[in-house]
């Protein structure tokens, strides 16, 4: 009786360890390491819809303009949000807590040491990392910014690597890991082992993709022809990491590059895309098996991995507009979002088993509906599959006043139906993230929405 009692004793305090321990089930771009976005558990009812004003004033393009990484502790789920300060704030990341719906912290103006990215505003677009066992928030950001010029943003830029921890205290630790870093950081960070990667783009040439060794501080870096990196995640699969280029300039080739990650540096290669297939500004997912990422020629592109980690196209279908979004795939579905401009675009399915028949479903597609984002997914592809994704669109037409808003669809295989739909707001660029059930994303007006 004793003995069992002792036992019982030990469950509970193990019991009571696990209810306090944090769990980062949205830690990452994508939701996990596959970047394929699906999820058990959303909002298929819209009981309450919040919108959190991260700073005052609404001018300017900048605001979240990447997707926010998410944890759930005990029965609270968290949001980091990395966002434009404004002005002299420069960058900040946000922790919010989504269940109370109350500000938990936000790191320190421009200037400060410790607890400030001490990085200039502007735009933002690399979603960060969670490290769910370290319990380090890794952020890239833009450490110097420059006006429009000609055709460019970009000139003139840099990028540096901040590591924030002691996320659970009442105003967080920030240590810099790496600075002057060429290019701005435009892709996902993301986290293989001790590694992180993550590229740059320059706007004219010379990109550069870096593998990062946090625990011996070692880096390792690809370089590129053409444009460099933009929006384009990497993936592990097998031995080998996985990852898109801007096309060149000069023969307007984009380029998926496959590295081995014992040997970043030295051991790999690149496959050339057919020049009409434009630049690859996806992130790639992966199913286990194969790899899939959007261009902006407009396609969807299936390569696998022969015995060498060497990619292999499988198929590609044309989607008939231009996609930025990182395929999400359940079942044999396979969901894009698509755009044409910012005035027009949606969400696209292909059947994984009919590609070749280019079936591509208009499931949510109209006017005022650009798309750039990953579908969430909640579904197994067989029945009724549940999409959620925002639009990056700025102004109501007179046909429909669905602008910048979030959406959930549902699809049966045969129809796209809206579910429900969040205020209209304004140019929601980044996705959706979702944990326990909430879904979040922001704005160019620097505005967060919390969906249950």
């Amino acid at each position: 009786m004793k003995r069992t009692s002792r036992v019982l004793a030990i469950l509970l305090a193990l019991a009571m360890l696990l209810s306090v321990t944090a769990f980062a089930t949205w830690n990452v771009y994508g939701g996990d390491n596959t970047h394929n976005a699906k999820v058990d558990t959303a909002p298929t009812t819209k009981t309450s819809e919040t919108k959190v004003s991260l700073t005052t004033g609404t001018s300017g393009w900048d605001g979240v303009d990447n997707v926010p990484v998410m944890q759930t502790v005990g029965d609270k789920t968290y949001a980091y949000v990395l966002f434009d300060g404004r002005g002299t704030n420069g960058a900040q990341v946000v922790k919010y807590n989504c269940t109370d719906e109350v500000e938990v912290w936000r790191t320190t103006a421009y200037g400060t040491e410790n607890t400030s990215l001490n990085a200039k505003s502007g735009f933002q677009l690399s979603t960060p990392y969670l490290d769910e066992s370290s319990g380090i928030l890794y952020v890239g950001v833009i450490s110097q910014y420059d006006d429009y010029e000609g055709a460019e943003w970009l000139t003139g830029t840099g990028t540096k690597i901040p590591a924030i921890s002691n996320l659970n205290e009442a105003m967080p630790t920030v240590t810099t890991l790496k600075t002057s870093i060429t290019g701005q950081i435009n892709t996902p960070i993301v986290k293989y082992g001790n590694y992180l990667y993550f590229g740059t783009w320059t706007g004219s040439a010379g990109g550069t993709y870096y593998q990062y060794n946090v625990k011996t501080k070692v880096m390792r870096t690809v370089d590129s022809s053409a444009r460099g990196f933009y929006w384009a995640g990497a993936v592990k699969t097998g031995n080998y990491v996985y990852f898109g280029s801007d096309a060149d300039k000069t023969d307007n080739v984009s380029q998926l590059h496959y590295r081995k990650e014992s040997a970043f540096a030295t051991t790999g290669g690149t496959v050339d895309l057919p020049s009409y297939a434009g630049n690859i500004r996806s992130t790639i997912m992966t199913d286990g098996e194969n790899l899939y990422f959007t261009s902006q020629g407009g396609y969807l592109w299936c390569y696998t991995p022969n015995a060498d980690g060497v990619p292999v196209e499988s198929w590609h279908v044309a989607l008939g507009a231009t996609s930025t979004s990182t395929p999400t795939k359940v079942g044999n579905r396979i969901y894009v979002g698509a755009y044409s401009g910012f005035n027009k675009g949606g969400v696209l399915g292909v059947d994984a088993t009919t590609h070749e028949e280019n079936r591509v479903i208009a499931i949510a597609v109209k006017n005022n509906f650009p798309v750039q984002c990953t579908i969430v997914v909640m579904g197994d592809g067989s029945g009724t599959d549940y999409l959620f994704f925002n639009t990056n669109s700025g102004s109501a037409t007179t046909t429909n006043a669905d602008y910048g808003c979030g959406f959930c669809y549902s699809y049966d295989g045969t129809t796209g139906t809206k579910v429900w739909a969040t205020a209209s707001d304004t140019y929601a660029l980044g996705g959706m993230a979702c944990d326990n059930g909430i879904l979040v994303f922001g704005n160019d007006y620097n505005n967060v929405f919390i969906v249950k």
